[in-house]
C-alpha cells in the first residue's frame, strides 16, 4: 500500500498557517536578503503541509517531510509543481535527503516532538549548503504553561505522573501531553556543536508587529530594548525563534 493511501488528517488546526508561512518568509528575507526565495526550501516536520504549500507559492522549490503521510498532500502537490511532500524522519543517524542540497530549512514547533532533537539539528546542518540558513522555533521548558495542553507545570513532572495528575483533575487531553521541550541554553549548545551561528529573532519579530492596540505597542517597545536585556530574558520567554546559519 502506498504511503498516501494511509494518510491522516491534522490533529491541530491549519487556521493561520498561511500567515505563519508568510511571516517566516519575511523574517528570512529581512535577515538574509531577497535571494532566499530563489533557493530550495525544506519544511521539517511539515505535518499536513500547510506552511510548505504557502511557501511553494514563493520559493523556487519546496520539500516537506513528516514521519507520516497526510490527506492534504495529494491536492497540494497537484496544485504546485515545485512542491514535494514525503515521508521520512529527521532525527535518525542520517538525514533522509542528500547532504548540502537545501538552501533554507524551516523547523517550526518540531524539536519537542522528536526522539532526538540534537540529531534533528545535526541533520538540518548536514542537508544545508555551506552558508545555508534555518528558521528554528519551539517552546521553552522553563515557561510554566505547557503550550500543547495549556496546563501549568505538568511538563515539569515525570510524564506518567503528569498524565495521572491531569486525568485525576478531570482533563480530557492528558494523552495529548506528548511533547518534550528544553531550555535555551541546551538548544544554543546543540546549535553551536552542530556547526551553526545563532541569532535570537524574537526582538526583530516584535518590532515588525503592526497595529495600534496595547499589545502591538508593548511588543514593539519590547523589541527596542537593548540587546543585553534580550539576552537576559531569552531563557524566560514562552517560546524561541532562532535564525541559524551553517558555518562554511
Amino acid at each position: 500500500m502506498h504511503d498516501l493511501d494511509i494518510a491522516r488528517t491534522p490533529r491541530w488546526s491549519n487556521v493561520g498557517r498561511d500567515r505563519k508561512a508568510l511571516a517566516i518568509w519575511r523574517t528570512m528575507e529581512r535577515n538574509f536578503g531577497p535571494g532566499v526565495s530563489k533557493g530550495a526550501w525544506l519544511d521539517v516536520g511539515c505535518g499536513s503541509g500547510a506552511i510548505a504549500t504557502t511557501l511553494a507559492g514563493i520559493a523556487r522549490h519546496v520539500t516537506g517531510i513528516d514521519p507520516e503521510p497526510w490527506d492534504a498532500w495529494r491536492g497540494a502537490m497537484a496544485e504546485h509543481s515545485n512542491l514535494r511532500l514525503m515521508v521520512g524522519e529527521f532525527d535518525g543517524p542520517e538525514p533522509p535527503l542528500p547532504g548540502a542540497s537545501i538552501d533554507v530549512v524551516v523547523c517550526n514547533q518540531v524539536y519537542e516532538h522528536v526522539r532526538d532533537p540534537f540529531a534533528l539539528i545535526r541533520n538540518i546542518n548536514r542537508v544545508l549548503v555551506p552558508g545555508g540558513v534555518c528558521y528554528f522555533a519551539g517552546p521553552n521548558l522553563l515557561w510554566p504553561i505547557e503550550p500543547h495542553v495549556f496546563w501549568p507545570f505538568v511538563h515539569w513532572l515525570p510524564r506518567s505522573t503528569a498524565h495521572r495528575t491531569m486525568t485525576v483533575l478531570g482533563s480530557r487531553c492528558a494523552s495529548e501531553l506528548d511533547a518534550y521541550s528544553t531550555t535555551s541554553w541546551r538548544l544554543v549548545s546543540w546549535f553551536r556543536q552542530s556547526g551553526f551561528s545563532v541569532r535570537n529573532a524574537i526582538p526583530q519579530r516584535a518590532l515588525s508587529i503592526e497595529g495600534k492596540g496595547l499589545q502591538p505597542r508593548v511588543m514593539r517597545t519590547f523589541g527596542r530594548l537593548p540587546g543585553v536585556v534580550h539576552d537576559l530574558l531569552l531563557p524566560l520567554m514562552p517560546s524561541f525563534v532562532f535564525l541559524l546559519k551553517k558555518q562554511s
